[in-house]
C-alpha cells in the first residue's frame, strides 16, 4: 500500500467525499442498466440514480447528461483541491485529448502548424510537447498512420503526468499502475499480431508507457515467448520474475482473448478493476489529498462506464458482451 499523507487541511473535503460516496453506483444498478431493453429503458433506470437531476429531454438527453455530470466532478474536484500541482495534474487529459484533436486535424489537411493548448503552453515540458508535435507532423507523409501520433502523445502525458505527480507517492503510484496496465495489454496485443507484423518490437517501443514496474527491456524480451514462459517472467516478483503475482489474471484474461479468439474487452476490464482496487486504499483514509483524488476518479471510471453501455444499449450489443465493459468499484 501506498503511504498516505497526513495534512488536516482536506479535513472538510473529505468529508464532502464521504458524504458523497454512497452516490457511487453499485452491481445491482448497473445490472438495471446493462438489462435495459433500449435506450428509453435505459433512460428510465439512469434517471432513478444520482444522475437523474442531470437528464432532461428523455433518451435524448442521456449523453448530455453524462457530459453535465463530468463537468460536474470536474468543478466539485477543482473547488476542493488544495494543491495547485493537483489541479494542473488533472487538466492534462483534456489538454491532451484537444491536442490530440489538433494534431489529427492538422494531418488531415497537409498541416504543419499546431496549436499547443493555453493548459500546456505554460508547462516546463513545453519545449519536449513541441517536439513531440513537430515530430508527428513531420513523419506522418510517410508512415500514413495517424495512430503514432496518438502513441507518442500518450507516451508523452504519461511522462508529463508522472513528473507532476512526484508530489504524492500515492498518486504516482497509481500512475505506476496504469502504465504497467496498458503495457501489458500492448504486449498481448502484440501476440495477437505474430506470424503477420515484423516489427512487433518497434511497436511495442512506440507504445511503452514509462514509470511502471516492467521495464521495456523485460517486455521485449517477454513477447517471442509462449504464454507459459510469459506468464513465469512477468506474474512472478523478483528474483523469480520481474512482474508481479497480481498481474497473472490479467495476463491470463490476455490469453483467453488469444485462444479464444475473443476481443480485449474483459482483459481491459480486469485492468482497469486493478487500478480502481488501488484507489479504494483510501475509504479509511482520516487526512490528505487522496481521498479526493479516489473519488475524482472512481466517478470518471462510472462515467466511462455509462458511456460504454449507453452506446453498447445503441449498438444492440448482447447483455453478456455489455457486461464485459463494465470496471466496478468495490
Amino acid at each position: 500500500m501506498a503511504r498516505l499523507s497526513e495534512d488536516p487541511k482536506y479535513g472538510f473535503a473529505i468529508g464532502r467525499v464521504r458524504a458523497l460516496e454512497p452516490t457511487l453506483m453499485d452491481r445491482q444498478r448497473y445490472e438495471r442498466l446493462v438489462r435495459a431493453r433500449g435506450r428509453e429503458e435505459f433512460a428510465a433506470a439512469l434517471a432513478e440514480t444520482a444522475y437523474g437531476k442531470f437528464l432532461e429531454g428523455g433518451t435524448a438527453g442521456v449523453t448530455r447528461a453524462v457530459d453535465d455530470a463530468a463537468k460536474d466532478n470536474n468543478d466539485f474536484f477543482s473547488a476542493y483541491a488544495l494543491d495547485e500541482w493537483l489541479v494542473r495534474l488533472f487538466s492534462m487529459p483534456p489538454a491532451f485529448r484537444t491536442l490530440k484533436a489538433a494534431v489529427k486535424n492538422a494531418l488531415s489537411q497537409d498541416k504543419s502548424d499546431v496549436a499547443i493548448p493555453k493548459e500546456l503552453d505554460a508547462l516546463p515540458e513545453r519545449p519536449l510537447i513541441a517536439r513531440v508535435v513537430d515530430d508527428a507532423v513531420e513523419s506522418f507523409p510517410r508512415s500514413r498512420n495517424p495512430a503514432a501520433a496518438d502513441a507518442a502523445l500518450d507516451r508523452l502525458l504519461q511522462q508529463v503526468m508522472l513528473r507532476i505527480a512526484r508530489a504524492s507517492e500515492f498518486v504516482a503510484g497509481y500512475f505506476r499502475l496504469h502504465a504497467d496496465t496498458e503495457n501489458l495489454r500492448t504486449l498481448v496485443r502484440m501476440k495477437a499480431k505474430e506470424g503477420v507484423d515484423e516489427d512487433l518490437a518497434g511497436e511495442m517501443e512506440a507504445s511503452f508507457l514509462e514509470g511502471g514496474t516492467l521495464t521495456l527491456a523485460s517486455l521485449l524480451a517477454a513477447l517471442p515467448q509462449p504464454w507459459d514462459a510469459i506468464l513465469d517472467l512477468l506474474a512472478k516478483a523478483p528474483p523469480y520474475g520481474v512482474g508481479r503475482e497480481e498481474f497473472r489474471e490479467y495476463l491470463e484474461q490476455g490469453r483467453a482473448a488469444l485462444t479464444n479468439r475473443r476481443s480485449f474487452v474483459r482483459m481491459e476490464r480486469f485492468g482497469r478493476e486493478a487500478e480502481l482496487r488501488y484507489l479504494r486504499q483510501t475509504r479509511y483514509a482520516t487526512f490528505g489529498h487522496e481521498p479526493l483524488v479516489a473519488f475524482f476518479l472512481l466517478r470518471e471510471n462510472e462515467l466511462r462506464n455509462l458511456r460504454l453501455v449507453y452506446s453498447a444499449k445503441l449498438a444492440g450489443l448482447a447483455i453478456e458482451e455489455t457486461q464485459d465493459l463494465v470496471a466496478y468499484a468495490e
